[in-house]
């Protein structure tokens, strides 16, 4: 899925969620010794407070050693803005040579729903690099069934519009119900 070079310094956009903590978990087993930081925005929906526990329990199930995440970017700013000023941060302030997002597609069955985001398929930045691009979050999920790192669906945070529990109207929060159903699983989290 990725090529690694062990001589270069990665960062990975780590929001809270289960797409950047699936990604996570998918290069601490497959990469552990990959030069990685996690860097987060401190969005107002929490997804700064679910971060390092996904790095932490990462840590814990593949023995790397990941830091605790960097806050990055503008919480402040329009959502559509938030990941270009997290990226300017980063690329301004640390040597990164490139940068992993887990940005996925929508699914077409609830790309009508409102608060849809719309999410871009590529960056101007050509150091960015987009693994899930392609992927709705059913079949994302199934790299987290396929290599057993359910662990992730109790830490991780999907809801934008709670910080402590989930919704279960925004978006996101439908976004995750769909994936889980579609693919037949229980979703175990609470978040």
């Amino acid at each position: 899925m990725l090529h690694i070079d062990y001589e270069l310094s990665y960062g990975l956009m780590l929001s809270g969620g289960i797409d950047s903590a699936i990604l996570l978990s998918y290069m601490a087993d497959k990469y552990p010794k990959i030069n990685l930081q996690c860097f987060t925005i401190p969005k107002h929906d929490g997804a700064s407070l679910y971060a390092d526990t996904v790095i932490k329990k990462v840590n814990e199930r593949f023995g790397t050693k990941f830091n605790s995440t960097i806050f990055v970017g503008n919480p402040d700013a329009h959502h559509r803005l938030q990941s270009t000023t997290a990226i300017n941060d980063i690329f301004d302030r640390y040597k990164i040579d490139w940068l992993f997002n887990a940005l996925n597609t929508n699914p077409t069955e609830l790309d009508n729903l409102p608060g849809a985001p719309q999410r871009d398929k590529a960056s101007t930045n050509p150091k960015m690099i987009f693994p899930f691009v392609d992927l709705t979050k059913d079949k994302i999920l199934e790299i987290m069934f396929n290599n057993s790192y359910d662990f992730l669906m109790e830490i991780t945070h999907s809801c934008t519009e709670m910080q402590l529990t989930r919704c279960n109207k925004c978006w996101q929060c439908k976004e995750r119900a769909w994936a889980f159903g579609h693919i037949n699983k229980l979703d175990k989290g609470k978040f």
